[in-house]
């Protein structure tokens, strides 16, 4: 008997496992395809890779994008609102609980919009400063590496004019 009952709390076990959890996510990740919550809707945490964000709905979480933009339109986020390489634009009464930060791209704003936390914003020119310095050291280190190759080897004097 002892055997049954091992087998059958083995079984719930396993049924157990397999139920969907009582509460649904809201969460919304996307890869190349944009994000748009709608005015009736609501969302908690939305992440974009190489996509946008669309919201006219309230946003319980934060919003990232990568690659792509964050557009507002007169709809509060609980959260913060980040965004690589891609512009935030705050549309009529949009307001950001959070803080809000953009990489390498623009921030627009309305004159009703409002931001709760800090707002940073840096320019594409600070990520591409170091590649450009990088650059230069090896274009330099190439430079000096020619001269000095093709210095041992000095020019042939022209022929003489007749």
């Amino acid at each position: 008997m002892s055997r049954r009952l091992l087998y059958l709390c083995f079984a719930m076990l396993l049924a157990g496992t397999f139920v969907p959890r009582a509460h649904a996510s809201a969460d919304r990740v996307s890869f190349f395809h944009d994000i748009t919550v709608g005015q009736s809707e609501e969302a908690d945490d939305l992440v974009c890779f190489f996509c946008s964000i669309r919201a006219d709905g309230k946003i319980n979480g934060d919003a990232v994008s990568f690659f792509g933009g964050v557009r507002l339109n007169a709809t509060e986020i609980s959260g913060d609102v980040v965004s690589f390489f891609g512009p935030v634009r705050l549309d009529g009464e949009a307001h950001i609980g959070g803080d809000c930060v953009v990489f390498g791209a623009s921030l627009h704003r309305s004159e009703d919009a409002s931001i709760a936390g800090d707002t940073v914003q840096l320019p594409l020119i600070l990520f591409l400063l170091p590649l450009l310095v990088l650059f230069l050291i090896i274009y330099g280190g190439i430079a000096l590496a020619r001269r000095r190759k093709y210095a041992a080897y000095p020019m042939q004097p022209p022929p003489p004019i007749r």
